[in-house]
Parts: C-alpha cells; structure tokens; sequence
C-alpha cells in the first residue's frame, strides 16, 4: 500500500488512542475542508472496504460478479461517506461510524444494481420478507433456510435470493438507529431493575417466552446487538421486542397506578362526612372535632384511634381549598342562617 503523507493539520487533530472514524473534531472539520476530507477518506480505505465486506461480502466475488473494479467500489464509498457527512448531527449522541453504514450501502448498490442490473423486489417478495419477520418473531429464533421455506411455501432457492434483500433491509434499519437502540435496553433495565418487580413480570403473562428471555438478558447487561448473535435473530427483531416489552411495562405499572389510586379506604364514609363538615364549617376539623362528629352521626367513639382519626383528617386536607374572602364571607353567613333556623326550631319545640 501506497504510504500518504499527511499534512500537519491532519496531524495536530489525530487523537491518541482514538481512531480516525470515532474522532468528531476531526470529523467536523472534514465537513468544512475538501482538503482535509481527501486526506481523511484516503486514510480510512480499509474501514470502508470492511463495510461493504461485512454487507455485501467479498470485494474480489463483488467484482466478478458485477464487473465492477474495486476503484469504482471506493469511489461510491467515498459518495456515501460525503452524504452522510452533510446529514450527520454531532448533538444527536450517534457515532459516526454508525450512521455512516447506511448512505454508504445505498451507493454501492446503486453501482451493483444500476440499470439493466438493478434487481427490484416485487410487492410479492416485500410481503414475503414481511411474513419471515413476522415468523421468525413468533418462533423466537431465526429457522433454517430449509424450514422457512417450507413455512412460507417457496422453493429454498426463492427464498436465499428474497433472504438477500431481507438481511440487508434488516441490517439498514438495525444500525441506522444502533445507539439508540442500545439506550431502550438501559432504559428497560431502568425499569425492571427491582428483582421482585422482574421476577414478577418473568411469571406473568404480559410477556411472551421470547421478550421474558430478551429481559432476562438484559438484566445481564447484555446490549440488544449481542442478545441478537445469542439467540440467532436479527438485530431489528430483538430491537422490536424491546419496544414490545417496554411499552408492557409502562402499561403495567400505569395500570398498578390506576388501581392503586381507585382503591376504596376502610374509611371513606367518615371521610367524605369530615370533607363535607369541614366545608360547611369553612375550616379543616381537628381530632377532637372530628371524633365528636363521627360520634354524633352513630359512630363508636372507641373504634377510632388517634392515628386513625389523624389518617382521616389527613385524607380530607388533600382535598380541601384555598378559601377566598369571598368564600370565607359565604360560610359566615351560612352558618348565621344555620344558628337561626336552630334557634327557630327550639322555640317552635316550646
């Protein structure tokens, strides 16, 4: 290989002990210096070449196959790293080398499957490649190539050309949001980090055998793309059962809350009188007050501790107001005409 010389701010903007590829002052000068860029691109050859080896396979195959030279191959690497350059957002918490997969796969097949070679995917085999996601979810496990043929009903040979498409498609989405799908698995971990809580949810059945074996996982601090290779499946089937097992948890718990909440109190009856007095008195009751009422509406005095006659005033306190001037006027006159008709029973009693 041909040695290049960099220049001396090429130079001064390498970090040690950080690659080219993961280091982003470098990268976000490359963005404004074509000079930069070239050096950049030239220096990083061998990375590129591994991404398209990782998704297309062999460069030397790739040539003969498609009788394109390993130049032209580069070349449309080099497209694919400018695009994504002027679409990369530093603030967004992705690494470079993720989302630079994408735009670079799309060039290369742009070259391999352009005009006459360019192979499309009928709407047949997109359904197609849609019921192996859908089953390969429902299994648990990627099938053989022998047995989802058979599942789908193709020939073998039908299904490796659509399995082509379906690896890659996969992979695209994958990796396209690859940190971030490394994050859901925190902060499902987040949300099941209570071993009781986990344990519950691992014998409930809000969750299928797959997402319980998927959480368990997690809790080992395995990140999404590991537990793919574990279980043989794709990276976006593990991302989706993810999605699947924390919106059953946010569920879960939001259902708790709610029957929590919609709990009745061994005591809600003395609660709404105490409420109810309490706001014809236009003041918040003591324990005393409060014992003397319940016993004056055919309470047993004796059955109401002081915690408890505290837990009541406590509950009511929650839901008592601000009271205004006007309000507090209001009450005043309320019980002005309540000590009158009092008064006027008496004597109509004499």
């Amino acid at each position: 290989m041909k040695e290049i010389l960099l220049s001396q701010r090429y130079l001064r903007l390498r970090k040690e002990n950080i690659k080219d590829m993961h280091n982003t002052d470098l990268i976000r000068e490359c963005k404004e210096d074509n000079d930069l860029l070239g050096e950049f691109l030239e220096e990083n050859k061998e990375f590129l070449f591994s991404i398209i080896k990782h998704y297309k396979g062999s460069i030397e195959e790739l040539c003969f196959k498609f009788r394109v030279t390993e130049e032209e191959l580069l070349q449309h690497a080099y497209i694919g790293v400018l695009n994504a350059l002027q679409e990369f957002d530093f603030h967004r918490g992705i690494k470079f080398t993720t989302f630079v997969v994408r735009p670079i796969i799309w060039e290369i097949n742009q070259l391999l499957y352009n005009d006459s070679r360019f192979v499309r995917l009928s709407r047949g085999a997109v359904e197609q490649i849609k019921r192996m996601i859908a089953i390969e979810e429902k299994l648990g496990y990627r099938p053989s190539e022998e047995e989802m043929a058979k599942l789908l009903d193709i020939p073998v040979e039908r299904y490796k050309e659509i399995a082509r498409f379906s690896d890659e498609i996969e992979h695209y989405h994958a990796y396209e949001n690859f940190d971030v799908i490394d994050q859901n698995c925190h902060n499902i971990e987040e949300l099941v980090v209570d071993k009781v809580y986990v344990e519950h949810l691992l014998g409930s059945p809000i969750c299928n055998d797959f997402e319980k074996t998927v959480m368990k996982l997690i809790m080992e601090g395995i990140n999404n793309t590991q537990i793919a290779e574990r279980l043989q499946v794709y990276p976006m089937t593990i991302n989706r059962a993810i999605m699947r097992i924390r919106n059953k948890v946010l569920n879960f718990q939001s259902y708790n809350k709610n029957m929590q909440n919609n709990v009745t109190s061994k005591y809600d009856r003395e609660i709404k009188i105490i409420e109810e007095e309490s706001r014809l008195r236009n003041k918040l009751m003591c324990v005393n007050e409060i014992s003397e009422l319940l016993e004056g509406y055919g309470f047993d005095r004796q059955a109401y501790s002081t915690r408890i006659l505290y837990y009541i005033r406590q509950k009511v306190s929650k839901t008592w107001p601000d009271q205004t001037d006007e309000a507090r006027k209001a009450s005043k006159k309320l019980d002005s005409v309540r000590s009158k008709k009092r008064i006027q029973a008496k004597q109509a009693a004499t």
